[in-house]
């Protein structure tokens, strides 16, 4: 028997695992829907203007960013638990099955429920009552890779917010926010101490430079054109900071979450 990865064994463990966690699932789409549906009510009772379906796709944006970084606390949370948690290691499935399962239900199921089950309910107030839900937030979510890049960045914040479900035993939530500031905050630092003195006379260069384009953000910084010096050393250190949010990050939460999986002791 390969204990690595058994396809039949690890789709047993897929459906037991789904029928277990569904009404979580469901719980927090219904959550996150029922909210809609209360600021609709707040909106009428109060006799607010109309809401844009620009603005209501911005919750569903939200809403789904915030069930995924709920989804391992309240799918997982007893996995590393040290009486709690016996149970889902003795199942039949390796460390594999049920790393892969676990990212099945946390990264793709429960965020595809909250996302539908919110649209759903977007749609559905917006067809009863359209003189205060303006158009139909389906029609601004964006182009497909619009939606995809925003769930691929989702993804790779949530894959750390996994990895510390995994990482703490205890006050998990906590200790995980305050692991995802304190990283923020670290390379944050990093970034300002590059750009004011690495890269200081570069970016006073590009503000005298004659380019439409506003650098808001280091995203905007592999679009700038101009001086082949300058758009070489900022691109130089655009791309790097892209390798390690793409590459590094995710590499790093997804090999430590399965370590620990694959080492947890009881």
């Amino acid at each position: 028997m390969n204990e690595f990865f058994d396809i039949n064994r690890f789709f047993k463990l897929v459906r037991k695992e789904y029928s277990e966690r569904l009404p979580v699932i469901l719980k927090i789409a219904v959550i996150f829907s029922l909210l809609l549906i209360g600021f609709w009510v707040s909106v009428i009772v109060f006799n607010g203007s109309e809401v844009s379906a620009q603005a209501r796709v911005m919750y569903i944006y939200a809403a789904t960013f915030l069930s995924m970084l709920m989804a391992p606390f309240n799918l997982y949370k007893s996995y590393n638990h040290p009486k709690k948690g016996i149970d889902y290691i003795v199942l039949p499935a390796s460390a594999m099955e049920k790393f892969l399962s676990m990212l099945l239900n946390s990264v793709i199921v429960l965020p595809l429920a909250t996302f539908l089950g919110v649209l759903l309910a977007d749609t559905l107030i917006a067809t009863v009552n359209p003189s205060l839900f303006e158009g139909f937030a389906i029609a601004k979510l964006g182009t497909l890779g619009v939606v995809a890049e925003k769930y691929g960045e989702a993804v790779i914040v949530q894959l750390g917010f996994i990895f510390g479900n995994f990482l703490f035993i205890k006050n998990k939530v906590f200790k995980t926010l305050m692991s995802a500031a304190g990283l923020y905050i670290l390379f944050a630092m990093v970034i300002m101490l590059l750009l004011t003195t690495v890269f200081k006379s570069d970016f006073e260069a590009l503000q005298n430079m004659n380019t439409s384009i506003k650098v808001e953000s280091i995203s905007e910084l592999g679009n700038i054109t101009g001086s082949e010096g300058l758009t070489s050393l900022l691109k130089g250190f655009y791309y790097s900071v892209v390798v390690i949010f793409y590459v590094i990050c995710p590499v790093a939460f997804l090999g430590g979450t399965f370590y620990k999986m694959k080492t947890q002791q009881y």
